[in-house]
């Protein structure tokens, strides 16, 4: 069994976005879902936008890092993420980031792990502070 850690973040119609994507991993058969934080309003890092509705879940399951990454990234397409290959820093309707993949550390399918925005923003410290066992 693995558990992990994703940030969930949005800053179009956010209220909306995050609540249609945390039903839909609940609806899946592959996810559990065990914590949900508190919901925190931090502003756009790196990109002029509204601010940002931010949480973070635990989060365990049978499927491998990539399998996960890819039914997150899937839920972001569903709520209408959008991605702009040549800037990052973009507004969008649903980032679902693992952020923490059981103890591993190091680069796991091109990500590195635990990810190091972690000790750089808040937004990210406050909410995994808040659900972490």
């Amino acid at each position: 069994m693995n558990r992990f850690y994703v940030l969930v973040g949005s800053n179009i119609n956010p209220h909306e976005n995050v609540n249609k994507g945390l039903d839909l991993i609940k609806k899946n058969n592959e996810i559990v879902l065990e914590a949900v934080s508190s919901e925190y309003i931090s502003k756009a890092v790196g990109m002029d936008g509204n601010d940002f509705l931010n949480l973070a879940l635990r989060c365990t399951t049978e499927l491998s890092f990539k399998d996960s990454l890819k039914l997150l990234k899937d839920i972001e397409t569903s709520c209408g993420r959008e991605r702009d290959p040549n800037n990052k820093f973009t507004p969008r309707t649903l980032d679902l980031d693992i952020i923490i993949w059981n103890d591993f550390e190091g680069v796991i399918d091109g990500y590195e792990l635990p990810d190091p925005d972690i000790n750089k923003y808040e937004f990210i410290q406050i909410p995994l502070a808040e659900i972490m066992n």
